[in-house]
């Protein structure tokens, strides 16, 4: 291998292993916030938490063994070589079926108001189950040599590691692009492209019925949605398509490949990894607030000023909550008797199921 080659090796490896630690912290602290505050349990951080631990698992576990494999050859087996380049595959299948599971998901819930399934949150078990077991079986076809992915592959390999020599280029251009990238993608513009077009629809029937400030709050948080929709599609076109143009390229055109970007190109594609908690996570409030209390409290137990500060807020809040009843903070006799009317006065169970099921309806339309 030339010099020129090997520098960009070095940089490709010492590039992949930087964005490995930044994909591996910003996911964890995705994770640690969706585990630590129940208050962010929604149904869409819940598709949130299982993308990033995906994501987490190929920047801690995907990104660096295929740098090891690259830099060292290893294995010298046909099957342990190609798993060790298969894992990233199939992590990237995931992440990408959990995009369109997100996107599916927020078109049934905002277009067909839960036709489908009575329940998001089982909606939401079925659509990542699905993301999980799919992805990972298409993404490990050429283990089981399927459409014969394995045989050319196989004859010609002499024990010397490298992904273009165990990757049938065919399952790269076929499978992996055409079927989970290209048609994803279609259907996430076509989802997306819906949402859009009911939100305008319902903002022109409920505009004479809503005051000034109440159409204003509801156009913002629509364009914020919008945005990021738009940012998400674009993001991810940017990230993976390049790569998987080149790829195509040299299968039905080798004369002008132009393979010598490829490691660019892998380079571009994981960068997705990182920018998904950038677009889901840290835009979500909730995961903002839980974030800004880890690290403005939390990394700092003496200090005691924040907590001080913390404490006296809640108290503020306690007081002028009873305030606002007509009592008096200290009156304690009071709020004993009102304690006592309020359990001899309490609904009925039925009444206070069918409260908590309406209640957990308006959240499930809420939380987009």
């Amino acid at each position: 291998m030339t010099t020129e080659g090997m520098d960009i090796i070095y940089f490709y490896a010492i590039a992949e292993l930087l964005l490995s630690i930044h994909i591996s912290f910003s996911n964890a602290l995705v994770l640690w916030v969706y585990i630590r505050s129940k208050h962010v349990r929604t149904v869409t951080n819940t598709y949130i938490f299982s993308l990033a631990l995906t994501d987490f698992l190929a920047g801690s576990l995907g990104i660096p063994l295929t740098v090891i494999s690259v830099l060292t050859k290893s294995p010298g087996s046909f099957y342990g070589c190609l798993f060790v380049h298969l894992i990233l595959c199939i992590l990237c299948t995931i992440s990408t079926f959990h995009m369109l599971a997100i996107a599916i998901d927020k078109y049934v819930t905002i277009c067909c108001r839960d036709r489908v399934f009575s329940s998001r949150r089982r909606r939401a078990i079925f659509l990542l189950a699905t993301s999980w077991i799919s992805g990972f079986f298409i993404a490990i076809l050429p283990m089981f040599n399927v459409f014969g992915f394995a045989e050319q592959t196989k004859k010609s390999f002499e024990n010397t590691c490298e992904f273009t020599k165990v990757v049938d280029y065919r399952y790269l251009v076929y499978i992996i692009f055409g079927a989970t990238i290209v048609a994803p993608t279609i259907i996430i513009v076509i989802l997306y492209s819906s949402i859009y077009k009911r939100i305008r629809t319902e903002e022109q029937q409920v505009k004479c019925l809503l005051r000034q400030s109440e159409r204003e709050k509801r156009l913002q948080g629509r364009r914020k949605l919008i945005r990021i929709l738009l940012i998400l599609v674009v993001s991810y076109g940017i990230c993976w398509y390049p790569l998987y143009i080149i790829n195509t390229i040299d299968h039905f055109a080798p004369d002008f490949s132009i393979s010598k970007f490829t490691l660019y190109t892998v380079i571009l594609s994981h960068m997705s990894c990182a920018l998904n908690p950038l677009i889901y996570a840290y835009g979500m409030p909730g995961f903002k607030k839980a974030l800004r209390a880890f690290f403005n409290i939390q990394t700092d137990p003496n200090n005691t000023c924040a907590n001080y500060s913390c404490y006296m807020r809640s108290t503020n809040q306690k007081q002028r909550s009873i305030s606002v009843r007509g009592l008096s903070p200290y009156d304690t006799s009071t709020q004993q008797q009102n304690l006592a009317t309020r359990k001899i006065s309490a609904p009925a169970p039925s009444l206070l199921d069918h409260n908590r099921q309406r209640r957990r309806q308006t959240v499930d339309h809420i939380d987009l």
